[in-house]
């Protein structure tokens, strides 16, 4: 018994399945009191490949019982059961009705049947494909929320035609998650650089319907729809989809005479006076001169008090800040980056909390930094100062830049923001 049946010689001994053929054997097992019959034996085919032994109904109606009988030719028995031979029908049949046999009729009759191999083959393929998605939350542990949301929620069989397509899409899935966050990288650049297609990762794409789900996890970012929430998705992974829209803002960055935007900024650190970066000046411009400090924060708080502290006639010179705003995006990551490359030292803080934790190990993917007044000692100390806003939730994970910390805030779970350090972190900020 082949484990794919298909329609096969049909009525005939090879030839072609005539219309009359056809009608008569649909008048045999597709009717109304054989609609059960005809069920029962597509199922056993999808589960055992074969028809053979009796099937039978409960409960049958008198109608349904003499449907029966009269398909193997015996008398209506008495009772409330209907039962049919299926080797009996087979019988019949190849000698009258369909030569081809039972199981061709039945497929003729409800289309061609998957077998019971055919369907454990294809149970471990997709197996496989969930097992190799799998990897990914291994490598990336913080993407292991998502990986569970995609296997749970059959986005890859919507997505594609096959378990071998679905197959080749967790692979390109898994590049992808080796590759963010991106250094400012154009979402096209980023496709074709990675799959060879510049619109690989485009929103009506199979692979970029499902890639910016990955791209939001990866920053931590709930999942969400719309065109907003996918720009930010990716920007926030270091992806740029709108180069005007990406911005990241400084306080003190020096400046120079060597680009509009240098100058822009040379200007703006002599008045004190915050500045918005977009993504595009900074893959155009040159930012000036490089100082030998930067102070990272998480929260625009931190510059807005900055600038009244340390801007123009208020208190003299101070540690230019830049701050991320969150999860950083393309051009808060650029700018850092351009920042290092030029000489500059960075230095981070954030808030203690799961979110504050994972931001900082975002930008340690891309720049190197040391702690700023964010280690476990700081975070003890706030807390014993009553500095704690509230409980946060969720895992905090690895703090490579002070192992302790992880264990130390896994103990107390309470979030200590930037705005209720301030003062200290101001304090840092001048130069004296």
């Amino acid at each position: 018994m082949s484990d794919s049946v298909n329609v096969g010689a049909g009525a005939g001994s090879g030839g072609e399945v005539s219309a009359e053929a056809v009608a008569r054997i649909r008048r045999l097992l597709d009717t109304p009191d054989t609609a059960w019959l005809l069920t029962r034996m597509r199922s056993r085919l999808e589960q055992t490949g074969t028809l053979v032994g009796i099937v039978t109904k409960q409960s049958a109606s008198a109608t349904e019982r003499m449907a029966a009988a009269r398909l193997v030719g015996r008398p209506v028995r008495s009772g409330s059961s209907a039962s049919v031979s299926l080797d009996q029908l087979d019988a019949l049949l190849r000698r009258d009705a369909w030569p081809a046999g039972l199981v061709s009729a039945v497929t003729e009759l409800v289309g061609p049947i998957v077998g019971p191999e055919v369907r454990r083959a294809e149970r471990a393929s997709w197996q496989q494909v969930a097992d190799t998605l799998r990897v990914i939350a291994v490598e990336r542990p913080e993407l292991a929320g998502w990986v569970d949301s995609v296997n749970r929620s059959g986005a890859l069989r919507r997505a594609t035609a096959s378990a071998s397509a679905a197959h080749s899409m967790t692979l390109h899935l898994g590049v992808l998650a080796r590759a963010l966050p991106a250094e400012g990288e154009a979402l096209g650049v980023l496709a074709a650089r990675l799959f060879g297609d510049a619109h690989a990762l485009d929103p009506k794409s199979p692979l970029g319907s499902i890639a910016v789900g990955l791209a939001a996890a990866s920053t931590g970012q709930p999942a969400g729809n719309g065109s907003r929430w996918r720009r930010d998705a990716w920007q926030q992974s270091g992806v740029v989809v709108d180069e005007l829209s990406s911005t990241v803002l400084a306080l003190g960055l020096p400046g120079g005479v060597t680009s509009p935007t240098a100058r822009a900024l040379a200007a703006l650190a002599e008045s004190g006076q915050p500045v918005v970066l977009t993504y595009r000046q900074l893959a155009v411009d040159d930012i000036g001169r490089a100082p030998a400090l930067v102070s990272v924060c998480e929260n625009p708080a931190v510059i807005a008090a900055a600038a009244d502290r340390f801007g123009a006639g208020a208190g003299g010179g101070f540690v230019p800040v830049v701050c991320v705003n969150g999860q950083p995006g393309a051009a808060a990551l650029r700018l850092l980056t351009q920042i290092v490359d030029g000489g500059s030292r960075l230095r981070y803080h954030g808030d203690f909390d799961a979110g504050g934790v994972a931001i900082a190990r975002t930008v340690a993917r891309s720049v190197p930094w040391t702690p700023w007044r964010y280690g476990e000692a700081d975070y003890r100390a706030a807390c014993e100062s009553s500095l704690a806003t509230s409980e946060f939730t969720g895992s905090v994970g690895d703090t490579p830049w002070n192992s302790p910390l992880s264990a130390a805030m896994e103990e107390l779970r309470l979030r200590v923001e930037e705005e209720s350090v301030l003062e200290d972190l101001l304090e840092d900020l001048r130069l004296d």
